[in-house]
Parts: C-alpha cells; sequence; structure tokens
C-alpha cells in the first residue's frame, strides 16, 4: 500500500503530458512527455496516456523524455492548442427529435433544466439546514437559560 501511495504521489509531483498536433495534410501526432525521474526509477506501474476522442487518424505517437517540451515542439504544441477543435461526432443515444439548429442525425443535448433544477434543490436544502441550525441554536439558549434558573418546562 505504501508502495502504491507513493507512486501516486510521484505521478503528481512529477509527471506525463500529452499533447495532440493535428497535421495541415490531415492526420496528427500525438505527443508524450514523459519527466526522467519517472524512467529513471525504475517502475514497476505501468504508465498510460489515452488519446483523445477528437484526436483523428493518429499517424504518430512521438515519446520525448525530459524536463520539458523541445523548443521546436512546445511551439508546434503552442499553435495547435490555439486552433479550435472540431468536436468529435456523437451518436444519438436519445429518442428525442433533433434540435433545428443542430446538425443532421444528432440530437442536441441540454441539460440546463437537470443542472437548474439540481442547483434550486441544493439551495433549498442549504436554507433548510440553516433554518435548522438557527433553531437549534434558540432552543438549546432557552435549555440552558431554564436550567440556570433551575425551571424545568414540561
Amino acid at each position: 500500500m505504501v508502495e502504491f501511495v507513493l507512486a501516486l504521489a510521484t505521478l503528481l509531483a512529477t509527471g506525463i503530458e500529452a499533447a495532440y498536433v493535428p497535421a495541415d495534410e490531415g492526420g496528427g501526432d500525438y505527443l508524450v512527455r514523459v519527466e526522467p525521474d519517472l524512467v529513471k526509477s525504475a517502475s514497476t506501474y505501468q504508465f498510460t496516456s489515452d488519446v483523445p476522442a477528437d484526436a483523428r487518424d493518429v499517424r504518430r505517437v512521438r515519446i520525448f523524455v525530459g524536463d520539458a517540451w523541445p523548443p521546436a515542439v512546445e511551439r508546434a504544441v503552442l499553435e495547435a492548442s490555439r486552433k479550435p477543435r472540431r468536436a468529435a461526432p456523437v451518436a444519438v443515444t436519445s429518442a428525442r427529435l433533433p434540435d433545428a439548429t443542430a446538425p443532421a442525425g444528432i440530437a442536441a443535448e441540454r441539460p440546463w433544466g437537470w443542472l437548474i433544477g439540481s442547483l434550486i434543490a441544493l439551495f433549498m436544502s442549504l436554507g433548510a439546514n440553516g433554518y435548522l441550525s438557527m433553531l437549534l441554536a434558540q432552543m438549546r439558549q432557552r435549555y440552558l437559560r431554564d436550567i440556570q434558573q433551575g425551571v424545568v418546562r414540561v
């Protein structure tokens, strides 16, 4: 258990960085940077990096071992991060009719009703808990006052 916690702390303190850099002609490179401490520790744990769903047609995976990206690669990563990303196609899982503004065959998911309802329920719960806390404080003050006066009400 201690080894697992140490390995987890090492991963959080150091780490693995990943980036997808699309190419102009299509496809792209998936870049992974591993800090040297992770490689030097000869860890028996497996390090993974998941390819994002919108990273289409990964042509090459490049792995760098170092404390930072090489300058040319860092420029490519920064340029790729500034470009808008295309969303991956989403399968229709709802029986609702598609929205008029949504692309054909894809239902627009708008969970705002659930979010607002959940927030209203949360704030009502917090308000009720605050009200009950105030009632409890008043009852406790009355109880302590009555005990000090020697009067017990039934």
